[in-house]
């Protein structure tokens, strides 16, 4: 059985994320709302992030900018719109803009990228990739897609930090 979904977080004005632009890879997505389903694999049931299709999709127990948490969208990178296909080509420093339904904008910079193997691995290893889009206590915008092109053995997370912290080499 699936777990009871947290409260949807909210902004400050009660508005809703609609957008994310990377200028640096051709990224401009509108972003919907996305939660959870179950899958039953070799005898063992999990829950699974379902992926928008088409378009980003943020994670509905993540954090919305400004409430100082970890904000997850996701999207496909091979299929369905290919969304997320170039996140593996952001940056470091490289700049992320979330829109909300009010019209503010929220200003990323890629602080780190890497890839990791979940196709086949342990539950263990898959537990604690699974951490990155999990919560955190600073404010942090995660992307995250399936890697390479050609099959979904790896998982490509992107981080990236509210723009105006002290940025490394800066």
């Amino acid at each position: 059985e699936a777990p009871p979904a947290p409260p949807t977080p909210q902004t400050t004005d009660g508005t809703r994320l609609t957008r994310i632009v990377a200028e640096s890879i051709g990224l401009d997505s509108e972003v919907v709302e996305v939660g959870w389903t179950q899958i039953t694999e070799y005898g063992v049931t999990s829950n699974v992030w379902v992926v928008a299709d088409y378009v980003a999709g943020w994670h509905k127990n993540s954090a919305l900018p400004g409430q100082g948490g970890n904000i997850v969208l996701s999207g496909h990178h091979n299929i369905k719109g290919e969304i997320f296909r170039y996140i593996v080509d952001l940056e470091p420093g490289a700049i992320i803009t979330l829109y909300d339904q009010a019209g503010q904008t929220f200003n990323y910079f890629v602080e780190d990228k890497f890839i990791v193997k979940d196709k086949g691995e342990p539950e263990a290893i898959r537990r604690e990739n699974a951490k990155w889009i999990g919560p955190f206590n600073e404010e942090r915008l995660t992307l995250v897609t399936c890697w390479p092109y050609t099959n979904n053995t790896h998982r490509v997370i992107v981080i990236a930090k509210p723009l105006g912290e002290a940025q490394a080499g800066n």
